[in-house]
């Protein structure tokens, strides 16, 4: 990685998600556990499994997004692809209007993306979100054409 070019991390939200994924399957163990024994049979039986289909879901869905939605920034553009939908989009940093990060300052954050035309770009789970937001508004600077000052 340089300074001219690098790619939104999700590292620490995969790190927080081997913690807390445990805990989450611990509590559906407890849930199973309880309604097997105070619940209808057929109901459980019905019931726990989607729950569990349920949450296998969320947690593939967390990582698959984790691991296919890349945000790559270059010296001119910042590109955003995810490979299995076969979707790629570059937008020049002349065309950002704003960006905002939801939750300053914290390991991991979401960053959104408002370009001039009004579309809205929403990036989740973004390790250094406040870094990234420096540095894209400093590229936004940069790429500003230049005004001549006619006063001599």
């Amino acid at each position: 990685m340089t300074k001219e070019e690098f790619r939104i991390g999700r590292e620490k939200h995969l790190d927080h998600m081997v913690r807390v994924v445990p805990l989450l399957v611990l509590a559906y163990g407890i849930q199973c556990y309880f309604i097997m024994s105070h619940g209808p049979e057929e109901f459980a039986k019905n019931g726990l499994f989607l729950l569990g289909a349920c949450l296998v879901l969320m947690i593939l869905g967390f990582i698959t997004y984790d691991l296919t939605h890349v945000v790559n920034f270059s010296k001119d553009q910042l590109t955003i692809s995810v490979s299995w939908l076969r979707y790629a989009k570059e937008i020049s940093y002349q065309e950002i209007k704003s960006i905002h990060v939801n939750d300053p300052g914290s390991n991991f954050s979401t960053l959104q993306i408002e370009t001039i035309r009004g579309k809205k770009y929403g990036f989740y789970f973004v390790d250094d979100a406040d870094k990234i937001k420096e540095w894209v508004e400093q590229k936004k600077k940069q790429s500003q054409p230049q005004e001549f000052n006619s006063a001599a």
